[in-house]
């Protein structure tokens, strides 16, 4: 068991000392034009990756901001069961991202992906639906980012074949995020209502 754990840890270590710096810096930036603007961010994923899209949305929408300032305006589109099985038996799974966002989605907001693979059918659609309505978008990828990291805006490809690695990292670069931003925003304290 020791033997495991260290090498599951020494595969995390790897992942996280190949990221791409620069592509956090820039989905921070792409989140902070969302915030300035009043813009929408939206999220989404499925299995673990729709669990990191629902903790993102949840993080980012009550823990950065504090007393009396305006917050993100920020929703995961996997959390309405309801919606989502809907979706899915009328429509077809593949299509249970993209059929949301063509009721919310507004140009300049800003749509996060979050997927091991990058190639899941719904994933594509939501992201070719979101560019269709102007809006900016980000792929947290495993992998090789599969066909989502052609697609997207910015794709931060976490550098693993271990799905449990890639989630473990997605979760990490959320909490950056959330970290970043409380900070940030405290000290500038913009738009204070």
């Amino acid at each position: 068991m020791e033997q495991h754990v260290t090498a599951y840890i020494d595969r995390v270590h790897s992942a996280i000392d190949d990221l791409p710096r620069e592509q956090l810096v820039a989905l921070g930036e792409m989140l902070f034009r969302a915030y300035q603007n009043g813009r929408q961010v939206l999220t989404l994923g499925n299995g673990g990756s729709a669990s990191t899209a629902s903790h993102m949305a949840a993080d980012i929408g009550k823990n950065t901001i504090g007393a009396n300032m305006r917050r993100f305006r920020i929703l995961s589109l996997n959390d309405n069961m309801a919606t989502v099985s809907a979706l899915a038996n009328d429509n077809g799974y593949e299509n249970v991202f993209s059929e949301q966002l063509k009721n919310l989605i507004q140009p300049g907001d800003l749509l996060i992906v979050t997927s091991g693979s990058g190639n899941s059918p719904n994933v594509l659609n939501a992201i070719r639906c979101a560019q269709s309505h102007s809006a900016e978008v980000a792929g947290l990828l495993g992998f090789d980012g599969g066909q989502a990291a052609k697609l997207v805006d910015l794709p931060i490809v976490v550098p693993s074949d271990d799905y449990g690695v890639v989630e473990d990292v997605h979760l990490m670069i959320n909490h950056i995020m959330v970290d970043h931003f409380k900070r940030r925003l405290a000290e500038d304290r913009p738009w204070v209502v």
